[in-house]
């Protein structure tokens, strides 16, 4: 095959207290589309192709156009992995993800970089090679298996292969995400996490997991309440955030079931309930935010079922 384009959803990943477990993905999306050149494929090992990428949207000031580029970075895993690289390959893409803001911009642009490649080479590897690849690309399944594979996803890398659970996520629930213009780092928020944490917050955290689970399963969704509670990261990573505990009690105010910081931030993600409690809540939030002298903006999204698309 010469060009592939798939389209790849955000997700939001821990959801609370599912700290590098827990994604869900989210009905908006990347696109990538990669295409190789006329000269044709080498067996030769090269150390990379010629590369041209194009960008539109989201991080087209600022994301490199060289080999260097997430998406050129996780191909290139497939091609090495199956020993065979094109002489030339175009990189197109179409962002709309935030970057930096916990939306799974850069899970989105190594399962799109990886899928992309090994559809392009007639797709010869197993499911569980693609995740893994992924995953030690990204560092932590629980962004990557939700953008493959859609739905609300608990994964994990056991016995060095990473393993998930799908449930489907609920068609009635609007996921309200509001994103201060403030970018955070997952690298940055990570440095911030407390090295050990006490016995009580370890039981705090299984059983608000565990009730979380269950209230989408059995669309219990009034116990989103207290199961997106969490001391693990959101109290370290507030200080990085201002506004975020205000904007998280302000939306379960203005009526959202649960919300909780999405991914390493700098996003807030309420779940509500369709038409006026989803705008109610997205005030809500930007409102918080303003008072602490920050701007936001909302999105008011479906749950995404479907994960990556081959176009």
């Amino acid at each position: 095959m010469k060009k592939v384009t798939v389209r790849v959803p955000a997700t939001s990943a821990n959801l609370g207290p599912g700290f590098d477990v827990l994604g869900i993905a989210l009905h908006f999306y990347n696109e990538i589309t990669l295409e190789a050149g006329s000269n044709g494929w080498t067996t030769a090992h090269a150390l990379t192709p010629a590369v041209s990428i194009h960008v539109q949207g989201e991080g087209a000031e600022s994301l490199p156009r060289d080999a260097s580029n997430l998406v050129v970075r996780s191909a290139m895993t497939v091609f090495n992995k199956i020993r065979r690289w094109p002489r030339a390959l175009t990189v197109s893409l179409t962002n709309r993800i935030p970057l930096s803001r916990g939306l799974g911009s850069s899970a989105a642009a190594t399962i799109g970089g990886i899928c992309a490649a090994h559809a392009l080479l007639g797709r010869r590897l197993p499911e569980q090679e693609l995740l893994d690849l992924a995953t030690r690309l990204e560092g932590h399944p629980d962004n990557i298996v939700p953008a493959y594979a859609g739905g609300l996803c608990v994964s994990g890398v056991i016995h060095q292969k990473t393993q998930y659970l799908k449930f489907p996520a609920p068609a009635g629930l609007r996921a309200v995400v509001c994103s201060p213009d403030r970018a955070l780092a997952t690298s940055e928020a990570r440095r911030v996490l407390p090295s050990r944490i006490p016995f009580s917050a370890a039981v705090f955290t299984s059983s608000r997991v565990a009730f979380l689970l269950g209230a989408f399963v059995q669309r219990r969704y009034e116990w989103l309440d207290f199961a997106m509670e969490d001391v693990l990261h959101q109290p370290a990573r507030a200080r990085l955030i201002p506004g975020l505990k205000d904007a998280i009690r302000e939306a379960r105010a203005a009526g959202a079931f649960g919300a909780a910081l999405s991914g390493a931030g700098s996003s807030v993600i309420a779940f509500t309930k369709r038409g006026p409690a989803a705008r109610r809540a997205g005030q809500a939030m930007e409102k918080a935010f303003a008072a602490h002298h920050v701007h936001s903006s909302t999105m008011d999204l479906a749950l995404e079922n479907k994960g990556i698309r081959y176009l």
